[in-house]
């Protein structure tokens, strides 16, 4: 029993510096937000979602980038992430976007409820995400897969009597109201409960995003 505290212990002080890192979008419209917040409790009402929780911010983590710590984000930022972002600033400008619908998806420890969405222009599947991927990701996760339409987590949970599998349909009103997203940045994710096993990007955490990184799209033609 003592040698296993003693291995739990060492891994909570690994993990202590190590963050969860992505590159999206931070929400920031007080009306969008309000209208997440709304979804977001009909959802843990009508479906019964037990032990649930959410992330403190609204976003749209379009890339993972890993469990990292903070001086190798800021490798992996300087020398492959940045140069990315950097493109892709200066060519698009602020995409309007617009809810299409909802997404179950299941980890084997967490189920995962997200509201997809897209840009009038689907660049965000067609250009943006795949250019991160094939340009930033691939060349140093060999192996890992890409989801190429963007999304906003929205409640994770562990049980509902309900919602069983992800062939469930989730029978709720998807938002007319269009949303901008005008930049791209680096987000920190903070886990906020250590736990045992392996760190997820479904645990709960703070987010914060790194202003340092941040690249407004900022194309000289005004959006309409």
């Amino acid at each position: 029993m003592e040698e296993n505290n003693l291995n739990y212990q060492k891994q909570i002080n690994f993990n202590r510096d190590k963050y969860h890192y992505f590159i999206g979008n931070i929400f920031n419209n007080f009306e969008q937000i309000n209208v997440l917040k709304k979804i977001r409790k009909i959802l843990k009402k009508k479906y019964y979602l037990k032990d649930s929780h959410w992330n403190n911010l609204f976003s749209t983590n379009l890339i993972y980038l890993g469990f990292l710590d903070q001086n190798t984000a800021n490798i992996y930022m300087q020398n492959i992430i940045s140069k990315l972002l950097s493109v892709l600033s200066n060519e698009f400008k602020p995409l309007k976007c617009n809810y299409m619908g909802y997404k179950l998806t299941y980890d084997k420890s967490y189920y995962k409820i997200s509201l997809n969405y897209n840009d009038e222009n689907n660049y965000l599947e067609k250009i943006i995400i795949p250019y991160l991927h094939e340009n930033g990701i691939a060349p140093i996760y060999n192996k890992r897969k890409i989801n190429a339409i963007p999304a906003i987590d929205l409640i994770n949970f562990k049980s509902s009597s309900i919602l069983s599998s992800n062939k469930d349909k989730i029978n709720l009103f998807i938002p007319k109201e269009e949303f901008i997203i005008d930049n791209l940045s680096l987000i920190k994710g903070i886990p906020i409960k250590v736990r045992k096993g392996l760190p997820s990007v479904h645990d709960q955490m703070n987010l914060e995003e790194v202003y340092k990184y941040k690249f407004p799209f900022k194309n000289n033609e005004e959006i309409e």
